[in-house]
């Protein structure tokens, strides 16, 4: 008997029932109204502002990779003009050496020719000065001994000067040209 008492205590009212489902109803209504769309539209403000956010890194990255290549295109292009300069330098530095080592040639060809002709000269002079010497000489020597004023002495001693003469002619025409 105890279990059926229970049992009445449990039964259920509709109208209650309906009541309480109206009440949740119009609670859900509230709820949605209230709190459900807003949470829902912060939500999917959150979401949009979350992607957004990644496009613009995307963007930003893309971006960055194409000014990084820019970049790297633009030091290759000035690798290579920097390089090309140099060896533009170095051409030229050739080309001025070569140029400077065939005038200092030319120089020393001239130097040496100049100096080839005035040695050559001062040989001549020198030859024709002893030469003037020892015709001078000859003509003294003969015209003593012509007076008869020489003794064979000083005769002997005329004659070694003229051999001693014509020997200093005889190695200046030797000397190197």
């Amino acid at each position: 008997m105890g279990v059926e008492k229970k049992m009445e205590g449990l039964q259920i009212s509709w109208q209650i029932f309906l009541v309480q489902l109206c009440f949740f109803i119009l609670l859900l209504g509230i709820l949605s109204k209230l709190l459900f769309k807003p949470i829902v539209s912060f939500m999917d403000a959150r979401t949009n502002q979350i992607k957004d956010e990644y496009k613009s890194i995307e963007d930003t990255k893309t971006e960055i990779e194409g000014v990084k290549k820019q970049y790297q295109n633009q030091l290759n292009e000035l690798t290579g003009k920097t390089n090309t300069i140099i060896q533009q330098a170095i051409k030229t530095a050739g080309e001025s050496k070569q140029k400077i080592i065939d005038e200092a040639r030319k120089e020393s060809n001239h130097i040496l020719q100049k100096a080839t002709l005035e040695i050559e000269l001062e040989r001549k002079k020198a030859v024709a000065e002893l030469y003037k010497e020892v015709s001078g000489l000859s003509v003294l020597c003969a015209s003593k001994i012509i007076e008869g004023s020489i003794n064979p002495d000083m005769a002997d001693r005329l004659v070694k000067e003229v051999i001693d003469g014509l020997d200093g002619i005889s190695d200046q025409s030797d000397m190197p040209q």
